[in-house]
């Protein structure tokens, strides 16, 4: 068989990578983690709203763009927990979405997100590419 098929048989493709983001205006960093596809597509589904067109007799699914990265961050959020009841009381929150929209800054969520999504492996080169190919 060839290398890379060696390589996924050792089992060393799925291992969880973690990191330390430095957010300004907090004095300790966040702990992030990576996730694998199959929590990513878990997520990315509790984030669809299906519709139904009458006429045509067909669905859509549609991804809440918004929801699926807020709900992406706290997934990869290992520290703060942003799913920890008692942060949410504390501040006042129901749910991690309302919990990040009263802890960070909209620049401070820029931040985290653009760490999480270099860690699962989603790079701006990809965008790049992705509007040369369009042009």
């Amino acid at each position: 068989m060839g290398k890379l098929y060696d390589f996924l048989m050792e089992g060393e493709a799925a291992a969880q990578e973690t990191a330390e983001v430095h957010i300004s205006g907090f004095p300790h960093p966040f702990l992030i983690h990576s996730i694998t596809e199959a929590e990513n597509k878990a997520i990315r589904k509790t984030c669809q709203k299906v519709s139904f067109d009458k006429r045509t007799r067909q669905r859509s699914a549609e991804t809440d763009q918004e929801m699926y990265v807020s709900r992406l961050a706290a997934a990869c959020c290992t520290e703060p927990n942003f799913k920890d009841a008692q942060l949410q009381a504390r501040y006042g929150a129901v749910g991690e979405d309302e919990l990040m929209g009263k802890i960070l800054k909209p620049g401070q969520f820029n931040e985290l997100m653009t760490a999480i999504m270099e860690l699962n492996g989603f790079s701006s080169d990809m965008d790049e590419l992705r509007d040369e190919a369009k042009n």
